[in-house]
């Protein structure tokens, strides 16, 4: 059967539209099966699209979650590392196996002001470096809060008078793991413009 212009826009080889109303059409990803013991075909869906109206075009299917949803913060992590990338890299190729506990403490320390197993596990660090044991101790503590230092001075020269207000932001940007993958939230519009200010990017 002939379908609208507004339907065919949207439709693409492999796909199918079943109409609901005048208004209204469903679109769909699918292949064909021939049923056995006879010649009959049936046709199986593989993927729903969306929804097609004549008024707002084609509405996508939300996406089915599965299987479990975390939340971590990542801006800081981000930010940290596009402007700092030479002196942390430099601490993991300098302190071998105590590398990744002393970068990870640091970058907290810059965030957060303070480096403790709940922080780690609720920021990006955590997904880092996994393995990292913290709070410090030893002669590891003070060392990471003097690299703190050194890191928090690197952002003040890139931003300026605006890095608290950048440090503030990072907190909005986040990953969701979700069916079984990292992804970025939707970044607000205010930490997109305060990137392109300084002309830096979110995720590295």
């Amino acid at each position: 059967m002939p379908y609208p212009a507004w339907v065919m826009e949207h439709k693409r080889k492999g796909m199918y539209v079943n109409k609901i109303n005048e208004s209204t059409y469903r679109i769909y990803r699918g292949h064909s099966e021939r049923i056995k013991g006879t010649n009959k075909v049936r046709r199986v869906v593989d993927e729903y699209i969306g929804t097609i109206t004549e008024k707002e075009g084609l509405i996508p299917t939300k996406p089915k979650i599965k299987g479990e949803v975390r939340t971590v913060r990542y801006g800081g992590y981000a930010l940290l590392w596009w402007h700092c990338r030479p002196q942390l890299e430099g601490i993991l190729k300098r302190m071998g196996k105590d590398g990744p506990a002393l970068v990870a403490s640091s970058l907290l320390h810059v965030l957060y002001g303070d480096a403790n197993p709940f922080l780690h596990g609720c920021d990006w660090t955590g997904i880092a470096y996994p393995e990292v044991s913290l709070p410090l101790a030893g002669p590891l503590a003070p060392e990471a809060k003097r690299v703190a230092r050194g890191l928090r001075s690197t952002l003040s020269s890139a931003l300026g008078e605006d890095v608290s207000a950048v440090l503030e932001a990072s907190a909005f940007i986040c990953r969701v793991w979700v069916n079984g993958r990292w992804v970025t939230a939707s970044i607000p519009e205010p930490c997109k413009v305060l990137a392109q200010k300084y002309n830096f990017c979110w995720e590295v």
